[in-house]
């Protein structure tokens, strides 16, 4: 399960070995500042030129020995203070430190309880996500994208704690991927949705830049395809007024939701189960990531007039259970 990027974005510093042990109390704000290890100065004459060093890179995230991403909080004598995915604090004994992240990628649900949406096929949203997501990350680490993954397998992670992960680590942009239920009107051409802040531009400009690439990707598959009336790139707000999705809602990071096509229409499952799917998709928002990244083309697909929706709340309490960290 060990994330691709793992061993690109390995920081200098001791791993340590005592075992680690789990609290059930919640976890601090992932903004927390944590501390890093003091490193000794080089040995110097006194006709040598003064020398300084700079403190190592503070560690942001780690990947724990059993390959979950998690957020560091401070580094401690018996190894490191973390957020697991369900929002409590733990200390894991050793893991690989990651820094510099870009780009954050969210494999939409996972667990036993929040499966996501059912193709007639079988296929589960849950697993379908993490697959796409998976594919995205090897793409991007070949384009030397610093990117990682809010869950690694399948097991539960809270929404919260999902958004926190972007936010602490300073990543440029979070990407959710999801696959949409239940079925509309068919279509000649991928009903690819992108739900974007409602007030970032930047989050706008991303998206349009999503949709663009894996419309124009997916058009290549000749299928029935089905889709809203209303589909683009577009903000969903609550009847409050701010953005009714908790990925949009929650991060400062920029955020974009995409819900890519719908397994629950028989035609797009029996595609979304292929390889050539697989890679079609992630080779588009790989591209998509990267124009935003370097260029600024503004992308395309634009609804103008927001979609007014009340999500049901998402997992909580006892259906969180985190995954075994090392």
């Amino acid at each position: 399960m060990r994330s691709l990027l793992a061993a690109l974005l390995v920081l200098t510093g001791a791993c340590v070995t005592s075992p680690a042990t789990n609290t059930s109390s919640p976890a601090p704000e992932p903004t927390t500042t944590s501390s890093t290890s003091a490193t000794s100065l080089p040995a110097t004459t006194t006709t040598a030129e003064p020398t300084t060093t700079s403190a190592p890179p503070e560690v942001k995230a780690l990947v724990t020995p059993t390959g979950v991403v998690v957020a560091v909080l401070s580094e401690t004598a018996s190894g490191y203070r973390v957020t697991t995915p369900c929002g409590l604090e733990a200390t894991v004994s050793s893991g690989t430190p990651l820094g510099g992240i870009r780009v954050v990628v969210d494999p939409g649900h996972g667990g036993e309880v929040d499966t996501g949406a059912v193709g007639a096929n079988g296929l589960m949203e849950k697993n379908l996500n993490l697959t796409v997501a998976q594919a995205l990350e090897a793409k991007l680490v070949v384009r030397e994208i610093p990117v990682i993954l809010t869950r690694t397998a399948d097991y539960a992670a809270r929404l919260g704690t999902r958004t926190a992960l972007a936010d602490h680590v300073g990543a440029d942009l979070l990407l959710s991927i999801h696959h949409n239920a239940p079925t509309p009107g068919s279509s000649p051409t991928p009903g690819t949705e992108v739900f974007i802040q409602h007030q970032s531009e930047g989050s706008r400009r991303l998206g349009g830049l999503v949709w663009g690439h894996v419309v124009e990707e997916l058009a290549r598959f000749e299928i029935e395809w089905s889709a809203a009336p209303d589909a683009g790139v577009l903000s969903v707000l609550s009847t409050r007024g701010n953005d009714a999705y908790g990925i949009n809602r929650n991060p400062s990071t920029v955020s974009v939701l995409a819900e890519l096509g719908y397994i629950s229409n028989p035609p797009e499952a029996r595609l979304f189960a292929t390889n050539g799917y697989v890679q079609a998709a992630s080779e588009a928002l790989a591209e998509a990531i990267e124009t935003y990244l370097t260029a600024d083309d503004p992308g395309s697909g634009f609804v103008a007039e927001p979609r007014v929706f009340n999500p049901q709340p998402g997992i909580g309490g006892a259906a969180c259970v985190d995954p075994v960290l090392e």
